[in-house]
């Protein structure tokens, strides 16, 4: 009976096995968003887009304010 159970046990710990690398791998790539800031300093962020390397300067000079950016570089 205790040969028994140990088979099934591991029957089962492999069938387990089997589901579990058969599953689809997540797509890899590149995880980061299309934008990425990057400090300039206490006003100032550049804008990177990270599909096409252009960038762009963004300052806000007061908290109440919206920030203003420069166009995007060639």
């Amino acid at each position: 009976m205790r040969h028994l159970a140990i088979l099934l046990g591991g029957i089962s710990i492999f069938a387990a096995a089997q589901y579990a690398q058969t599953e689809p791998a997540a797509p890899a790539g590149d995880q980061r968003g299309r934008y990425e800031g990057v400090v300039g300093s206490a006003t100032s962020v550049w804008v990177v887009d990270t599909h096409t390397g252009r960038v762009r300067k963004c300052t806000q000079e007061f908290a109440d304010q919206t920030p203003s950016c420069s166009a995007l570089s060639n």
